[in-house]
């Protein structure tokens, strides 16, 4: 099967998903039949997210987790957590959601529930552990959610399986199974990054504000621009001065997401740009470091052999390894037939015109590839590049994973046939995102739930 094939087949399925020959009906049971399977992926996400949330207890046993939980309370006597070290719109939302709780409990109290709610869940009276829990759970939620936006971003730009494909991915990768479970910046800032990549696709201004308030949650966020920018200039019909001017709307906006979700970098800039020491963000650029060109290199080959295939899940990495093999192998096969240069034929394959919306898929797959590999060069040659740096490709790798997939499920027409190699795929991330699970459960004390919970806390906010 050569590109072209692939991409008609991939046309066909998108075609036959949204054809205005089906009935009424037809299309009603259709579309709710997806919705109920990402209804499904997202309970099942959740669910995975929140067993063992209360790992640990009573000991905190991540170092970040402190200093979130401290900047969150912290908000109540002032609005400035004075440290640029990380964004402060996360800050903002604990701190929300740290009053709902309060003013709730306060009425618990009120209603002479105390005594029934303390003997059912003592932690909810145990100040020193429950703003823990509670960003844990908010965190979890977040993850969780996130399949939403990557399922409507994949659909829109690729089809409707490969958007359920990519989710149901997300929802079982290890890492982020692992990491939704810690009360840390991570998951969130991923969260409105899949909703900017979303938006882009219809709203350069909502993009912009998303992705201003995922560079507020955590600064790396704002890598995923360079997807929506390219974005804008590649597709469409527009006079190129359109396509410049949305680049700008998305920039403009992106700003003041930024700010409304982290406002005292503009009202305490002087602290913000601040290079001497963890107060200021500029010291946060700064201390990631770079590590020489050829360590980059190889740095960069152990994430894409090692690093992120066990964080993402091997399932999908091989299939999207396939994926790709298949294609490049009918770009060679097509050069060699028509005697031309592999890199003309591969333009000639994937568009290197403007692409109108109906055919997304001629830049969109080798734009995706792009970034993938770029962020992630990129981020191999930072001398801390812990697995968590990687989460701001995770849309790219699973939109790509999603597609080539959704063109394996596609050979099936059974049901029973499709969901075979669905279970096979997704196996390995399942038994990988279990044993993490467990890890967890075992560092958790059975006491946790006990009158001596405060005694044996080690770290307090």
């Amino acid at each position: 099967m050569n590109l072209r094939k692939l991409f008609d087949a991939q046309k066909e399925i998108a075609e036959r998903q949204s054809s205005p020959t089906k009935t009424r009906f037809a299309e009603f049971f259709y579309g709710h039949r997806h919705g109920a399977y990402i209804l499904l992926i997202v309970i099942i996400a959740l669910v995975i997210r929140l067993v063992a949330i209360d790992h640990g207890f009573p000991y905190i046993y991540h170092a970040d987790e402190p200093a979130v939980i401290r900047s969150a309370l912290g908000i109540r006597f002032d609005p400035n957590p004075h440290h640029f070290d990380w964004s402060h719109l996360y800050f903002y939302l604990n701190y929300f959601v740290y009053m709902v709780f309060a003013k709730l409990r306060d009425l618990a109290t009120l209603a002479g529930l105390k005594a029934w709610v303390g003997s059912i869940a003592p932690i909810i009276y145990n100040d020193n552990l429950i703003f823990y829990l509670l960003s844990r759970v908010f965190s979890a939620t977040l993850g969780a959610f996130t399949i939403i936006p990557l399922y409507l971003w994949v659909k829109k730009l690729v089809s409707r399986n490969a958007g359920l494909l990519a989710s149901a991915f997300l929802a079982l990768a290890p890492f982020h199974v692992r990491h939704s479970h810690y009360a840390l910046i991570d998951v969130p800032m991923l969260f409105f990054l899949s909703w900017s990549l979303f938006f882009s696709t219809f709203s350069p201004i909502l993009a912009g504000l998303f992705l201003g308030f995922s560079a507020s949650t955590k600064y790396n966020g704002i890598l995923g621009g360079l997807f929506m920018a390219l974005f804008y200039l590649l597709r469409g019909s527009k006079p190129l001065i359109q396509r410049a001017l949305d680049v700008v709307k998305l920039g403009i906006f992106t700003v003041i997401g930024f700010f409304i979700g982290t406002p005292y970098a503009l009202l305490d800039y002087k602290t913000f740009i601040r290079t001497d020491g963890p107060q200021g963000a500029l010291w946060q650029f700064t201390n990631v470091g770079k590590v020489p060109f050829l360590e980059q290199i190889e740095k960069f080959v152990s994430a894409l052999s090692t690093k992120l295939p066990n964080d993402l899940g091997y399932g999908a990495w091989l299939i999207l390894l396939a994926g790709l093999a298949v294609a490049g192998a009918s770009i060679v096969a097509r050069s060699k037939a028509t005697k031309q240069s592999i890199i003309l034929t591969c333009l000639q394959r994937i568009g290197y015109k403007p692409i109108d919306d109906s055919t997304p898929l001629r830049f969109v797959i080798p734009l995706a590839v792009g970034v993938f590999l770029a962020l992630t060069f990129y981020i191999s040659g930072l001398e801390k590049n812990r697995s968590h740096y990687y989460m701001v490709v995770y849309p790219y790798f699973f939109l790509l994973a999603g597609w080539a997939f959704s063109l394996v499920i596609y050979k099936f027409k059974k049901p029973f046939h499709k969901i075979i190699p669905i279970l096979i795929v997704l196996l390995p991330s399942l038994i990988m995102s279990v044993s993490n699970i467990v890890s967890l459960v075992n560092k958790t004390s059975s006491t946790i739930y006990g009158g001596d919970v405060q005694e044996n806390v080690r770290i307090t906010p």
